[in-house]
């Protein structure tokens, strides 16, 4: 299995596979453990704890998706303050607005939009916006080893601003994975509209 880097347009491409292309809903966790806002972090801990899972998905009143809250979370915001679980509800902590992905997207998508936010699970919505699952980056992981560094690789570069070094004249070395073999290196220039290393140049 191999992907490619591909430079301009940020698109991750896979070569003699279609996993990258697999919809959400085919690989996320169906029926995600929820807890409503006026739980206490204690018991969102234990019920983390029972289940075996870093994170829980917020709902309201009307049983509608209103937050996440991770393992992450607890530790920032309660544990590293000295704060009493028992006396913390839930919607002091959670992580809201959620960002969430339509199960018919693909699990490519679903890596792309982790690694620009900066997260690591993704509640799923049909049409109608209801709430069918969660994905995670573990999920992804066990059906495209390789998808979620990529996505964080292409990230990191935006970020850093060397994605416009792309569009400049010159010959400028960067770090990404070689459109032509696929291995990543330090040293890819542009040749011809690609992205290639020195044993493919």
């Amino acid at each position: 299995m191999r992907y490619l880097f591909r430079k301009a347009e940020g698109m991750i491409t896979q070569n003699g596979s279609k996993s990258s292309q697999l919809p959400v809903q085919d690989v996320m966790s169906r029926n995600p453990i929820v807890i409503g806002i006026d739980e206490s972090v204690k018991g969102a801990a234990q019920l983390m704890k029972e289940a075996d899972i870093g994170s829980l998905v917020v709902v309201d009143r009307e049983k509608d998706l209103t937050g996440v809250i991770t393992e992450m979370d607890i530790v920032k915001e309660v544990t590293s303050k000295h704060l009493d679980p028992e006396e913390v509800d839930v919607e002091e902590v959670m992580s809201t607005p959620v960002e969430t992905i339509e199960g018919k997207r693909s699990i490519k998508e679903a890596a792309e939009l982790m690694a620009n936010l900066g997260i690591r699970r993704l509640p799923v919505r049909d049409e109608k916006d209801d709430m069918i699952g969660i994905v995670t980056e573990n999920d992804i992981l066990e059906i495209a080893p390789t998808l979620i560094d990529i996505t964080r690789e292409y990230n990191r570069i935006q970020r850093s601003g060397e994605i416009e070094k792309y569009k400049e004249p010159g010959k400028r070395e960067i770090s990404g994975y070689c459109e032509s073999c696929g291995v990543y290196s330090d040293g890819l220039v542009e040749e011809n509209g690609e992205l290639l290393c020195p044993e493919c140049r």
